[in-house]
């Protein structure tokens, strides 16, 4: 169900971005290093992905809503559909939205390749790895990775943390899990319910569950779709090439790019068009 309210007070916790935002967040370094991707890198608009004014896009995987802001803060007329699964997360999203973003409809669940309940498990050290296909080892893995790259950028020239110290880092980073269960629904369902005949841009940051998005949509609805910026958690070496024949399946021509910080990580950014 859709849901434009607040619904909460403003959180506490708040990043000033160096474009002059007032974002409210959860952890402040995972809050740094999206944004960084998102406003600095621009990492959702490489390789011809492009928005123009009155477009649609479905964010998938919303978190607190930076990507949102980012397309109503450079594009007039655009209309965006978020969706975020957590509950602890929706609220800061629904407040950031509510600040900075006017036409956004918040969806508070999941998307799945059906409509049904899953357990979600939640990070609160490290919100971004959170979602319904969590894999410890993958997810400690991530953390690892993500805070040597950080330590070798604030200590330049000096050693890496040793095996002790840097997993205290990766424990204190992930904090103690909660599970609950969340609702989800397929993009299908959401396009029929919203009667939208055109998403310009699809992005998907479901944590890996990025396969399952796609199987949600039906044949009928898949010509709606003219661009997709997805990340895909490559877990077992044939994700890749999985989300390749689907998507050239529906027309699409995809280009593949990992980012330097995440080459150990097996995550890699699919960049998916065809002609409007």
């Amino acid at each position: 169900m859709a849901d434009n309210s607040t619904g909460t007070s403003s959180p506490a916790n708040l990043f000033l971005t160096p474009c002059g935002l007032s974002i409210a967040h959860v952890n402040k370094a995972e809050t740094e290093f999206v944004y960084r991707e998102i406003f600095q890198e621009r990492v959702y608009l490489r390789h011809g992905i492009r928005l123009q004014e009155g477009d649609c896009v479905f964010d998938v995987g919303a978190n607190i809503g930076l990507f949102t802001i980012f397309v109503q803060e450079h594009f007039r007329g655009i209309k965006v559909l978020a969706f975020e699964p957590s509950p602890e997360i929706v609220k800061i999203l629904r407040a950031n939205t509510a600040k900075y973003a006017d036409a956004v409809t918040v969806y508070p669940c999941g998307i799945s390749s059906t409509a049904k309940q899953e357990l979600f498990t939640y990070y609160p050290g490290y919100t971004i790895i959170s979602g319904v296909q969590t894999n410890e080892d993958w997810n400690v893995q991530t953390i690892r990775t993500g805070i040597l790259h950080q330590w070798r950028q604030r200590y330049p020239g000096q050693d890496d943390p040793d095996r002790r110290l840097l997993e205290v880092l990766v424990n204190g980073a992930l904090g103690k899990k909660e599970q609950f269960v969340c609702q989800m629904r397929s993009l299908s369902e959401i396009l029929q319910e919203t009667a939208i005949d055109a998403i310009s841009l699809l992005k998907i940051d479901a944590e890996g569950s990025e396969l399952e998005v796609l199987a949600g949509i039906a044949k009928d609805d898949w010509p709606k779709i003219f661009q997709i910026v997805m990340e895909i958690h490559d877990t077992d070496g044939e994700r890749v090439a999985q989300t390749t024949s689907r998507l050239e399946n529906e027309g699409f021509r995809c280009i593949f790019e990992q980012e330097d910080q995440l080459r150990e990580t097996g995550i890699v950014n699919c960049y998916a068009f065809r002609d409007r």
